[in-house]
C-alpha cells in the first residue's frame, strides 16, 4: 500500500506543478494580450478559477498524504502521548469518513451540474467537482495508509519516505 500512495503522491505532485506553471503561463499571457496588446482573452478568468480550485484540491491530499495538513495531530501528542496510537487512528478514522462523504457529495454535485457549462470555455461545471471527487479518493486512501501505519507504531503524521 504504501508502494501505490508514493507513485500516487508523485504523480499528483507532477500533475500539481504543472498546473501551477500553466496557470502562471496563462496569467502572464492574458496580462500581456490585455495591457500591451489591447486584446482581451475572455476565457482566461473562468479557466484560472477552474485551474484554482483543481490544484487547490489536489494540494489538500499531497499535504494529508505528507502530514502537513492542518489537524489536531499536533497537539495531541503534546497532550497524551500514550495515546499518541489510538488517537492518531481516530483521527485517520474521521478523516476517512469525511473523505468518503466529500466524495459521495462531489460525485452528486458533479452529476446535478454537469449540464451547465462555463459562458467562454464551453466546458461543464461538473468538471470541478470531479477534481473534489477525485481529491477525496485520495485523501480517504491516504488516510487508511496513515490509519495502517499508527495500528503498526510506526506514528501516523509526519513526512513519508
Amino acid at each position: 500500500m504504501h508502494r501505490v500512495c508514493r507513485m500516487l503522491e508523485r504523480a499528483v505532485e507532477a500533475a500539481a506543478a504543472v498546473m501551477v506553471a500553466v496557470f502562471a503561463t496563462v496569467i502572464l499571457a492574458d496580462v500581456v494580450c490585455r495591457y500591451w496588446l489591447h486584446i482581451p482573452i475572455p476565457w482566461v478568468s473562468e479557466f484560472t478559477v477552474l485551474l484554482f480550485q483543481v490544484t487547490a484540491f489536489l494540494g489538500s491530499a499531497l499535504a494529508l498524504r505528507r502530514g502537513i495538513h492542518f489537524g489536531l495531530g499536533l497537539v495531541l501528542p503534546l497532550a497524551w502521548p500514550r495515546l499518541q496510537r489510538p488517537m492518531a487512528a481516530l483521527v485517520a478514522v474521521i478523516v476517512g469518513a469525511a473523505s468518503l462523504l466529500l466524495a459521495v457529495l462531489a460525485v452528486r454535485m458533479a452529476r446535478q451540474t454537469w449540464d451547465a457549462t462555463y459562458a467562454t470555455l464551453r466546458i461543464s461545471h461538473g468538471w470541478a467537482y470531479v477534481a473534489v471527487a477525485a481529491s477525496a479518493c485520495l485523501m480517504l486512501l491516504f488516510a487508511v495508509e496513515a490509519g495502517v501505519r499508527s495500528l503498526r507504531g510506526a506514528g501516523a503524521a509526519g513526512p513519508h519516505p
